[in-house]
């Protein structure tokens, strides 16, 4: 992928850009946002960019501003220290991508980018023209495998990416939401693999997740997505076949301090960019809705 990073110091800079070299990712770098919209405009080609907020001549949210304004579809990552957190949490209502706290977990760094690439599946194919169905409902059910998720998000995206069109969607967003439903239905439903280990050890964590998706009573439980389309609204329902959890305990995305922790930013981010977003009552089914205008 095409990354822009832009940071006013050059240490970080520098190591942002080793580890990104390093997943094979193409990596151009700036030192402001003046000198970031600068490349922008000469070459609107970046897949995804990560801004710090505080820097000189011109701070990331006004780069990520004046981005918006210029209506490129540029998915914008602000790096954010503590005391940005609310100004972080506005622009991603107003269409940032997402955001990461300092001090930089380049795990972070890397997840974000394979959420990105996963949205940007679909767009790596050619799609013929779609037209709109006025009523629609699709299901689809696999067992739990994660390399699944890239193919699932790419069948979907067929199928949204005129109602996002019309609609004025972010595909991305819309993309990454029905992502974190399924890696959620499998790690922690499916797998039973708590989010606390990953706030306590992230390499423990992976390694669980790895054992349980080799493991035939774990790998064979279902995941099943539901789709529907009216003209009214756009939703995905997603069900897993695991011992669910109590909706009450989740955290707040109104609240700045939900965003602090590793685990659960998945649900946040669905939260703050879904319209309705309701779970049964063991916590085992998901139904995500926007609302078509």
């Amino acid at each position: 992928m095409k990354v822009l990073l832009v940071d006013d110091e050059p240490e970080i800079l520098e190591i942002l850009k080793e580890f990104l070299v390093l997943k094979k990712h193409t990596v151009t770098t700036a030192s402001n946002g003046k000198q970031a919209l600068d490349l922008v405009l000469a070459d609107n080609d970046f897949d995804i960019a990560f801004s710090d907020i505080k820097m000189p001549e011109m701070d990331g949210l006004t780069f990520f501003e004046k981005v918006r304004g210029k209506n490129f579809n540029l998915p914008v990552v602000l790096i954010s220290g503590q005391g940005d957190l609310e100004s972080s949490i506005d622009a991603l209502k107003l269409g940032a991508l997402d955001f990461i706290l300092k001090p930089i977990c380049l795990k972070t760094l890397e997840e974000a980018i394979q959420k990105i690439d996963t949205a940007l599946a679909a767009e790596l194919e050619p799609v013929g023209a779609q037209q709109l169905v006025v009523d629609l409902q699709l299901t689809l059910s696999c067992e739990s495998q994660l390399q699944h998720i890239r193919k699932i998000i790419s069948y979907f995206n067929k199928q949204t990416e005129h109602i996002c069109a019309k609609f004025g969607m972010d595909g991305h967003k819309v993309a990454i939401c029905l992502q974190e439903c399924l890696t959620n239905a499998i790690i922690h439903g499916n797998f039973a693999v708590d989010s606390d280990l990953k706030e306590k050890d992230w390499t423990a964590f992976d390694s669980l997740i790895k054992k349980r998706e080799d493991a035939p009573n774990y790998r064979n439980k279902k995941v099943t997505i539901l789709f529907q389309h009216t003209p009214k609204l756009m939703r995905f329902t997603v069900t897993d076949e695991g011992n669910g959890f109590d909706p009450a305990d989740l955290p707040d995305p109104a609240n700045p301090e939900s965003w602090l922790k590793l685990s659960g930013r998945g649900i946040l981010f669905i939260r703050s960019y879904m319209d309705e977003v309701r779970w049964n009552d063991c916590g085992n089914v998901i139904a995500m809705t926007k609302y078509l205008a």
